[in-house]
């Protein structure tokens, strides 16, 4: 009898056990699926996006990629194409924004960051040493070896300007005539990542480079953050600095 409930026990465990692995395995599966991008939907966004580039831009774009949101980050697109503007060498982002249910592009934000991060880069080197700016860091990200990522930016401080990826359709700029940002009441987020350990100089120089952006009009409003990130990602430091101007 004993031995009967026991092997009865164990049965029913197995069956259990099975329908949970069987449960986990189609979970782990849908996850899988759910990473990858749906090649209907690539195309469907191209097909759109070379359109939306015929409408809207005089000169000529190329559709290099598609991105595909898989984590949900941006919330209002789920794929988007990867452009190139030919005379200014832009990278940015044709997608069909969900909210306004319209095709948007971010051409005028990644103008912007690209000149902003050009003026400013000489004021960060002067006080904290060679920076990478976004356009390089993109270049080395295109690699798929993490420890080849690691190697090339090395040691290298990291500079990040983001102004809002709509700010052309807010100020209504036409992106065959994209003005300078110099020309706008804009403050764009300035992001700094030192590859060390804080050091008590560090405020007076940040300080300084503020200043100094003010003083010549390369970029007269902004909020500035410095964190401090060894090259591996771990954190060197518990709070970052940051101040508004």
């Amino acid at each position: 009898m004993f031995l009967e409930q026991n092997k009865e026990d164990f049965t029913y465990f197995i069956r259990c056990f099975s329908i949970i692995l069987v449960g986990v395995v189609i979970l782990l599966f849908s996850f899988t699926q759910s990473m990858k991008a749906d090649p209907d939907e690539e195309k469907k966004v191209r097909d759109k996006a070379e359109r939306y580039l015929e409408e809207t831009f005089d000169e000529g774009t190329e559709i290099y990629d598609v991105l595909y949101d898989n984590m949900g980050n941006r919330g209002y697109f789920e794929y988007a194409a990867k452009v190139k503007h030919e005379k200014y060498g832009t990278h940015f982002l044709v997608f069909f924004n969900d909210e306004t249910g319209e095709m948007e592009d971010t051409f005028l934000s990644d103008k912007w960051q690209d000149d902003a991060e050009k003026a400013i880069r000489p004021y960060v080197e002067k006080e904290l040493g060679d920076v990478l700016i976004s356009k390089e860091m993109e270049n080395i990200a295109e690699s798929e070896d993490w420890e080849k990522i690691q190697e090339e930016i090395g040691d290298y401080n990291q500079l990040l300007l983001v102004f809002d990826e709509g700010i052309g359709k807010e100020l209504n700029i036409d992106p065959n005539k994209p003005a300078s940002y110099k020309d706008y009441e804009v403050s764009p987020t300035i992001r700094i990542t030192l590859s060390r350990k804080k050091q008590d100089a560090d405020e007076d120089r940040f300080n300084e480079m503020i200043n100094g952006l003010k003083k010549d009009k390369v970029l007269e409003h902004g909020n500035m953050i410095v964190e401090y990130i060894s090259t591996n990602g771990v954190p060197l430091e518990d709070e970052e600095w940051h101040k508004r101007f």
